[in-house]
């Protein structure tokens, strides 16, 4: 996700089998279940511009080996580089959450478009020049009560066109798959927005409201949590006792992981290289077990924040630019 996205945070102070001891997210009264989250009442912001509706994070292709084949129940800030890691992971069940009505509107539009679209190149081909008579038909056949879709999908679509482009570079530079180069991996991402299991819900990480209710959810669907990305959110916030007790409400296993990146604090958290090919500024990447991040919330240590725990806890690659986080606090 952009930096662009977190600083309104700032101001707000945001492929692997099913357990065989779970419900399947297949069935239906779990759906239903899963898209009872109600998104949450937020006033508008200046952020909210159509900037945040893309990401400038390079080098997600650094989180391959750390989110494989985890599974789960996926819950990620911001919008379509969540479905390029859920892909990756073989995430059972999407929220698309964020704090700006821009961006969950432009993340269902990323969805009735994967619906339309049998393979990676229609998905793309929806929002390009060429493509637009299309989707604006579709829009209209999905949502004629919104005719402000119509005018975000025309605002929004030069930037996501732009980092279409990127993404096919980098995958190409850097040599991986993602969901916009394989069908295999399209495919999963797909049959997910079929099944509507795909869910764009808005909400404020610092609230007390939706990601604490996606965590009562999860438990009452006896789900565990696979994936819980925050971008570089946390760089504008020490952790709120509403955050604490959502992350604790998270049901989790030993395979549940906390993605984030950070931008700051270069000398000790190098930036990736080819992280700031989109912006002039990069980010390194971070993984963190779920299990572990709750040790360090539940901690009496006042403004405890990532960038502490990171300095604390970590085990930084610095030629790549990944910490692993894994020690206990003290």
């Amino acid at each position: 996700m952009a930096t662009l996205y977190l600083l309104p945070f700032i101001f707000l102070i945001f492929n692997c089998s099913t357990p065989k001891e779970v419900i399947s997210v297949s069935d239906s009264p779990s759906i239903s279940l899963l898209r009872s989250v109600k998104s949450e009442n937020l006033q508008p912001t200046r952020w909210d511009t159509g900037d945040t509706t893309v990401s400038n994070e390079d080098r997600l292709d650094l989180l391959i080996p750390h989110v494989t084949g985890i599974g789960g129940v996926y819950v990620g800030v911001g919008s379509e580089q969540n479905l390029t890691i859920a892909a990756w992971a073989g995430s059972e069940f999407i929220y698309l959450m964020d704090f700006t009505k821009i961006v969950v509107n432009s993340n269902y539009i990323s969805i009735e478009f994967l619906k339309e679209s049998e393979n990676p190149e229609g998905f793309i081909f929806l929002w390009s020049i060429r493509g637009r008579e299309k989707a604006h038909q579709l829009l209209k056949e999905k949502k004629p009560a919104s005719p402000e879709l119509l005018k975000l999908y025309d605002k929004i679509s030069p930037l996501i066109r732009k980092r279409h482009a990127t993404n096919l570079m980098l995958a190409k530079k850097y040599n991986y798959s993602m969901f916009m180069t394989d069908q295999k991996l399209y495919s999963h991402v797909r049959k997910l927005a079929l099944e509507d299991k795909i869910y764009p819900v808005q909400g404020n990480l610092l609230g007390n409201e939706t990601l604490n209710e996606i965590g009562n959810t999860l438990q009452k669907s006896s789900l565990k949590l696979g994936i819980f990305y925050m971008s570089n959110a946390e760089e504008y916030f020490s952790y709120n006792d509403n955050f604490k007790t959502s992350v604790n409400n998270l049901p989790s296993n030993t395979k549940s992981i906390v993605l984030r990146t950070i931008s700051v604090r270069k000398d000790r958290f190098p930036w990736s290289p080819g992280s700031e090919y989109s912006t002039p500024i990069g980010f390194h990447y971070a993984v963190q077990k779920l299990e572990n991040f709750k040790k360090w919330l539940n901690t009496p240590r006042k403004n405890l924040n990532s960038l502490a725990i990171l300095l604390e806890a970590g085990d930084t690659d610095k030629i790549n630019g990944v910490t692993v986080i894994s020690k206990d606090p003290n």
